[in-house]
């Protein structure tokens, strides 16, 4: 394994007042972004399409990036190979299951996360999915403009002193758990990573997922999607929860077997669930889980706020120029730091 030993690139674009070029996987970032790159001399190429890592690859060869923005698609071994300038690459969020990290450590390539960037948009949207779902919100909405009005046959629920299970309690565990205070809500935290010597204010810490999955009105998930995470929520795990619970998935669709969640909420195992994210993304409009009324869905949109977008785009790109310019790098947000033995 090669490791990475942070010195700049030379300039090779003769006639170009941009010394570096960086691909992005999906639209354009926000002006903020941009303008910080062209400050740092580099010209950021977006990509606005989903498309296949071998189409990533085509263009990577194409455009022969120093580094890699990535908002969406896979980046894998393919796409790494197909530009030998490849120096550095930065997730536009914090999951980075899309990357390859193996590969990018094989490389020598450091790969970093926005931190933090996102967490109170992300954690603003499982508070909203909770209410849209307790409320009947989206199915309210388009009654009355299909002409009905429901008022007297609506029975909504209130979540004033119901439990509330977070699964996994980093930024944004920690930030729903503080926007449910004024709900009274009963919060109970499940994350074996979490030192034992870390103190939670305004939340029982449980030992078991068995035990939160249980004891909750609400479960909220907010863990990575890793070989150890991926369908942890399957049709045992739902039959544990409670016939009223609501799940909320504001993380990886992965983290949840879709057949299992969709026969569970179509024969009335757990009451309702909110969903920001999928197994497969874009969603199918096949997806039998999007025929259900008592399912609210938005298109991974966490992360979608103006405040989100700019703070990450300006993350981002201050993570790739650091490294292209040989400057110090923020080793908190790189997460294959052991692998790659950075100082």
């Amino acid at each position: 394994m090669t490791s990475h030993d942070g010195r700049g690139v030379a300039a090779r674009r003769e006639g170009s007042d941009m010394r570096y070029k960086i691909l992005i996987t999906g639209p354009a970032l926000t002006s903020e972004a941009t303008d910080l790159a062209a400050r740092r001399g580099a010209a950021l190429v977006p990509h606005p399409h989903y498309v296949s890592s071998e189409e990533l690859a085509k263009v990577a060869a194409a455009e022969q990036p120093d580094a890699i923005i990535v908002r969406q698609g896979k980046i894998d071994d393919r796409v790494m190979a197909a530009s030998a300038n490849i120096k550095a690459i930065a997730k536009h969020g914090v999951g980075y299951d899309n990357i390859d990290v193996d590969a990018a450590d094989r490389r020598g390539i450091p790969v970093f996360v926005a931190r933090g960037a996102n967490s109170q948009s992300v954690a603003e949207l499982a508070l909203a999915l909770m209410f849209a779902v307790a409320r009947e919100i989206p199915r309210l909405d388009a009654r009355i403009k299909s002409g009905h009005w429901d008022k007297a046959t609506t029975k909504g629920v209130q979540l004033l002193g119901r439990s509330l299970g977070v699964i996994g309690f980093g930024e944004i565990g920690r930030i729903l758990a503080g926007l449910v205070q004024p709900l009274q809500m009963q919060v109970r935290v499940f994350d074996p990573y979490m030192p034992a010597d870390i103190s939670i204010e305004a939340a029982e810490r449980v030992g078991s997922l068995d035990e939160v999955l249980a004891t909750s009105d609400v479960i909220s998930l907010h863990c990575p999607l890793t070989p150890q995470t991926r369908n942890m929520i399957g049709a045992e795990q739902i039959a544990r929860m409670r016939r009223h619970c609501i799940l909320i998935n504001t993380a990886r669709g992965g983290l949840i077997d879709e057949t299992a969640l969709f026969e569970a909420l179509r024969d009335g195992v757990i009451a309702g669930a909110g969903l920001d994210s999928f197994a497969e993304e874009p969603a199918r409009p096949d997806l039998p889980l999007l025929t259900l009324p008592n399912v609210v869905v938005t298109p991974h949109a966490g992360a979608s706020t103006q405040a989100a977008r700019e703070a990450m785009g300006v993350i981002a790109v201050n993570h790739v120029m650091d490294v292209l310019e040989g400057k110090t790098i923020d080793l908190r947000a790189m997460v294959n730091k052991k692998q790659l033995r950075v100082a």
